[in-house]
């Protein structure tokens, strides 16, 4: 019986694994050094051209911007830099993750294919289908684990569309 549930439990986490490994990478990964000197840099002369006036001091208005406008350039070029190498980090994860979920599901599902998840009383009849709920167990009234695999799988990515 504790099948059914962890079944159903695999099913859900790879249908949401993407919305789940999302905030977790927010927590741990965070902008590089390099990028926090830039962004302080940018603020600081973005400050000190806040105070320039442009009329009376022209030159120095003028040297303060280009400082600005290679510093932008440089934090915009470490923030793609570091955005991509995010990117990779966060495909690799929820891939792996969901490689991991799959071996579980598919360990499973071999593992308990002759074994059926819930056996129903003889008052029930599931005829035309019971063949196929019950697949390859044979067991009469039955729901395999192939088939709850199935169904989970459906149902929650079913979801996962809904909620996205």
């Amino acid at each position: 019986m504790y099948i059914l549930f962890v079944v159903t439990i695999i099913c859900f986490l790879m249908a949401f694994v993407s919305s789940i490994t999302r905030p977790i990478f927010s927590l741990f990964l965070h902008d590089a050094p390099e990028v926090r000197i830039l962004r302080a840099e940018v603020d600081m002369l973005r400050r000190e051209l806040s105070r320039i006036s442009m009329r009376d001091e022209y030159i120095r208005y003028v040297k303060v911007e280009r400082k600005l406008v290679a510093a932008e350039t440089k934090l915009t070029e470490s923030k793609n830099r570091d955005a991509g190498r995010r990117k990779v980090y966060e495909i690799a994860v929820q891939y792996g993750l969901y490689a991991v979920l799959t071996l579980g599901l598919v360990t499973i599902s071999i593992v308990y294919r002759y074994k059926p998840i819930v056996v129903f009383g003889e008052n029930f009849n599931f005829e035309p289908f019971g063949k196929v709920l019950n697949f390859p167990t044979g067991v009469p009234n039955a729901v395999s684990t192939v088939f709850w695999i199935a169904v989970n799988n459906f149902v929650a990515r079913t979801l996962a569309g809904y909620v996205k």
